[in-house]
């Protein structure tokens, strides 16, 4: 439940006039509400299903585990599939499943023009950016919680090493799911996964071409074809190649993508599916802000958000080479038993290479602070008056390898008035990260432990850059240490579920992960044993057949985060947490396909921060008083509340919208100051809209308005230095000549149309905070031509 107490002391959060967070949250209710229940009124020409039909749970089936070939290339375009693959174990239906969850549909993909993942996630209020950086992957955060990049991100249901833009060229769907998914996740952080959904064989054969207002080139092939008398094999290939030319300056790349699917049907009985991507890209990487003398944010009317921070002619790209493969095999024994089995494996190589903006200048003689007026100034964040450090970074042969295999067997059976729809298996999962480390024996001088980090001079964030001198600043040129494993872990777990059908429309879902986690990180020396039995409870009730009541309540493990280098305990990972999530929900589906759900949820973890010491302690036995020292202490609980709707509303208009509010308290935490404030990074409120609307007379033509609030995000631990909330608009438009079967489809899409300034994030990775500027107007054009 929601901390009222804790809203009636912010005032401003209640306030309802135009322009705050409420009255945002209040339109998008309207909007959203007003749509569904207009577009009811509408004669319709089809409907789903007969109007008040219900289904007792004996007529009920259990979603088919085998996947039917698609025998051609056209898809729904209602922006609402029909099941939902990540949270659950059977396929359930979106509508039944009780769980929070928004999929982001392949039309609304290319209705968006998306090519990144932080392009797919502004559909979804409950996601924000944690580590978002021009020429990087992104690290988001999903109720408040960041995301695991280890754990966090699936493809079809297996995780993937989550450090690489993975490619969307072969992507049917995006799929996000907000809360805990312990029976599915294992061992992972609270927020929530993101699963994308794979293009399956079709017979298809299409082209994409794209391009924006500075100049990015883009080509993409779409290639499909059935084989046999009977269609028993089935081959996708995805083809594409950008030119990328982000709005920072010297930040421009490429990438190439080839992507392989492929389906054997041996028999009606037993399906052979097959995945393989592979993703080549080189881009410069742009570094973010902090703030000035960690008190103060930037004035952002006199920086310019295609600055590259510490640009200089010697900067090296990151180099990104990643692959994801998976098979599954599906066979149905019965009319009741299914089985599956499935493997994937991940692998993500990354030259790290970044000109690095971080901290103070400092005096090269004494190596103290050397911030003008300013001699006392911390040296983790910019001076007081703009000036900051600039660093040689270099981190090359990262490689995180994500290796997964599990076996399910799926079925039905009656005790009784009860039927039961079980699931039980088990499943193997591995990480590994190498990274640089310490140089082996009677190295020269200029290898590095680990990479390479060098302080090569100082900017000013108000002044042109200057040239700094590589050869001379850094002599001799410093070397990356050798390779060398940094993690090793091992996860071997048995799942267990069981939704019990009870008359009166009752399902009673309980699971379990019965978990083995042997986890080693080599770079503290601290190796983790544990077994954990994760349990996962939910109750739906269907009072009528097009609404689910809900609730769910679970428990997960996560391993401890790691102290910043800057610490009294740098690189010491903690013990690992309990977070515990309970939730109830609605989801109301009229006979339109559109999907409007509700839901209330609460989270409580501890809460990781460094602390200033006032003398050892227990996480720093050898601390002296003002030293700072990574710890846990206290707790973060987050009540929110979640809305979205999403489908088709009537012919004539598609709704993705949603609203989240998040209530992010942090208790005894050991710093009065940072007591009863909301967590850095996280807005008490957040609302996206997303609309494609085909105009009267002009049916070939389609109006896409977008828009989006986001609440003030705090900076600081103590709420005393926070950015401010901002409206961005977003417009759109589709155009199909010829009509609605045209086989070519024109789409225009500009985000941040009025091209606001704003603070995008101010997350604390890694436990630095830093903030980013948000992205100017962009305008993307793209042709999609099917033969």
């Amino acid at each position: 439940m929601f901390d009222f107490a804790a809203f009636r002391t912010r005032p401003k959060f209640l306030d309802v006039s135009p322009g705050s967070p409420w009255c945002a949250l209040v339109l998008t209710f309207f909007l959203a509400a007003s749509f569904a229940a207009f577009a009811q009124n509408l004669p319709q020409t089809s409907s789903n299903s007969p109007a008040g039909a219900q289904t007792s749970p004996a007529a009920q089936k259990l979603p088919p585990v085998t996947t039917t070939v698609i025998v051609h290339g056209e898809t729904n375009d209602d922006y609402l599939p029909e099941s939902l693959t990540v949270g659950t174990l059977d396929g359930a239906e979106i509508k039944n499943a009780p769980v929070s969850a928004t999929v982001v549909t392949r039309d609304l993909l290319n209705d968006q023009v998306s090519r990144l993942l932080s392009d797919v996630v502004k559909n979804d209020a409950s996601i924000g950016d944690d580590y978002v950086a021009v020429g990087y992957y992104g690290w988001f955060e999903i109720r408040g919680f960041p995301i695991d990049l280890a754990t966090g991100l699936e493809i079809n249901g297996l995780t993937v090493a989550g450090e690489q833009d993975v490619p969307l060229e072969n992507k049917e769907s995006v799929e996000f799911l907000k809360g805990i998914a312990g029976l599915e996740s294992g061992v992972a952080n609270a927020g929530g996964l993101i699963d994308y959904v794979t293009k399956r064989p079709a017979v298809i054969k299409a082209i994409d071409l794209a391009t924006d207002h500075r100049g990015s080139a883009y080509g993409a092939a779409d290639l499909g074809h059935l084989f046999g008398v009977q269609k028993q094999v089935g081959v996708r290939l995805n083809l594409a190649g950008e030119r990328i030319v982000p709005y920072m300056n010297d930040t421009n790349g490429w990438r190439g993508v080839g992507a392989l699917a492929t389906d054997f049907r041996f028999s009606p009985a037993t399906i052979l599916k097959t995945d393989f991507e592979y993703q080549y890209k080189t881009e410069r990487d742009g570094s973010g802000y902090q703030l000035l003398g960690g008190t103060s944010v930037p004035d952002i009317n006199r920086i310019y958000r295609s600055t590259m921070l510490g640009d200089q002619p010697w900067g090296l790209p990151d180099i990104y080479s990643a692959f994801n493969t998976s098979l599954r095999l599906d066979h149905t024994f019965s009319t009741n038993w299914s089985a599956f089995a499935a493997a994937g494996l991940s692998r993500s190589d990354i030259q790290d290479n970044v000109i690095y903006a971080y901290g103070t200048s400092f005096d090269p003689v004494s190596g103290l602070v050397n911030c003008p007026n300013a001699p006392s100034a911390s040296e983790y964040f910019f001076c007081p008056d703009g000036t900051y450090g600039v660093y040689d970074y270099r981190d090359p042969g990262e490689l995180r390898i994500d290796a997964q295999a599990e076996a399910m067997l799926v079925g039905r059976f009656h005790t009784g008035a009860l039927a039961h729809d079980v699931v039980f298996g088990g499943e193997l999962f591995l990480r590994s990260v190498q990274e640089p480390g310490a140089p082996p024996p009677n190295a020269p001088s200029n290898v590095a432990d680990g990479a390479v980090y060098y302080y090569v001079g100082f900017e000013n964030i108000y002044a042109p850059s200057t040239p700094i001198d590589l050869a001379s600043a850094e002599n001799p040129l410093q070397v990356a240490g050798p390779r060398t494993l940094w993690e090793d872990s091992h996860q071997s777990a048995g799942i267990i579920q069981d939704r019990i059908h009870v008359p009166g429309r009752i399902q009673l879902i309980a699971g379990a992960r019965a978990d083995s986690l042997r986890d080693n990180n080599y770079s503290a020396g601290i190796p983790t044993h544990r077994f954990v039995w994760l349990p996962q409870f939910a109750v739906t009730f269907n009072p009528i057949s097009t609404l689910t009541l809900y609730s769910n309540y679970g428990v997960l493990l996560s391993l401890g985060p790691q102290g910043p280098w800057w610490t009294d305990n740098p690189s010491q990972f903690l013990s690992p947490f309990f977070t515990r999530q309970a939730e109830v929900g609605a989801k109301y589906s009229p006979a339109q396909r559109i999907l409007l759900t509700a839901a209330i949820y609460r989270m409580r973890a501890p809460f990781f921060y460094p602390k200033t010491l006032a003398g050892p302690d227990t996480f720093c036995p050898a601390g002296a008083a003002g030293d700072q020292c990574f710890e846990s202490e206290g707790r973060e609980t987050h009540n929110g509340f979640e809305f979205s709707a999403e489908g088709k509303a009537a012919d004539w208009l598609r709704l993705n919208a949603s609203a989240a509010a998040i209530s992010a308290i942090s208790t005894d935490t050991g710093t009065p100051a940072y007591n009863n404030q909301q967590v850095i990074n996280i807005p008490r409120l957040h609302t996206t809209f997303f609309a494609d609307m085909t105009l009267p007379r002009f049916h070939s033509l389609h109006l896409m308005p977008g828009w989006s609030f986001s609440g003030r995000k705090d900076a600081t631990r103590d709420d005393t230095v926070s950015v401010a909330s901002v409206n961005l608009i977003n417009l759109g438009a589709s155009y199909k000549p010829g009509g609605e079967k045209s086989r070519v489809t024109i789409h225009l899409y500009a985000d941040n149309i009025l091209n606001k300034r704003y603070w995008s994030d101010t997350g604390a990775n890694g436990g630095d905070t830093f903030i980013w500027l948000g992205a100017p107007t962009t305008v993307r054009l793209s042709a999609h031509y099917t033969f």
